[in-house]
């Protein structure tokens, strides 16, 4: 027999969103920091960047990345967070193999292939943006491979935070 939960209070929202912040804060970084240096940091020496992204070529415009980089993303995590927080109950409830598939899906749909501005990587930077615009790499698909990773590794620390609430209950 099913019972009721009570609804998460005010504080235990507030935690699963600083621990949302966090989580994203975290891998986007660890997973930026990698992919630099393994994968990008050659095109950007290059000028494999289209012009208009800042690079640490120009020092004065790259003190702007350097200074609000941690504060741009901890925000970033907290509206991930917050958008989150309605369906936290519903998370709890699920193991932790959907909680994982169903946000890396949302994830990776919502926040890079659907985007409704044309970057790229998106569908919509795909049909609006000029071949030239973006990085150029000699392998393409090696900077398509960061995010989903990033995403991947976001998704299940916050499936494991968002399961935290029911520990011992049955899922399905």
């Amino acid at each position: 027999m099913d019972t009721l939960q009570a609804p998460p209070t005010f504080w235990k929202f507030t935690r699963f969103v600083v621990v949302v912040a966090v989580a994203h804060t975290f891998t986007y970084l660890t997973a930026g920091m990698l992919a630099y240096e393994f994968v990008y940091k050659s095109a950007m020496e290059n000028g494999g960047f289209d012009a208009f992204m800042r690079t640490p070529a120009n020092a004065v415009e790259w003190k702007h990345v350097e200074t609000w980089l941690l504060p741009a993303q901890f925000l970033r995590g907290t509206l991930f967070g917050l958008a989150l927080c309605p369906f936290l109950v519903t998370l709890s409830e699920w193991s932790f193999k959907r909680r994982f598939g169903s946000l890396w899906l949302l994830l990776l749909v919502f926040s890079v292939w659907s985007v409704t501005m044309p970057g790229p990587g998106s569908i919509e930077g795909w049909l609006y943006l000029r071949p030239t615009i973006g990085v150029t790499l000699p392998n393409p698909m090696l900077g398509a491979i960061e995010v989903p990773v990033q995403l991947g590794c976001f998704a299940a620390l916050v499936s494991w935070q968002a399961g935290k609430r029911n520990k011992g209950e049955r899922r399905t």
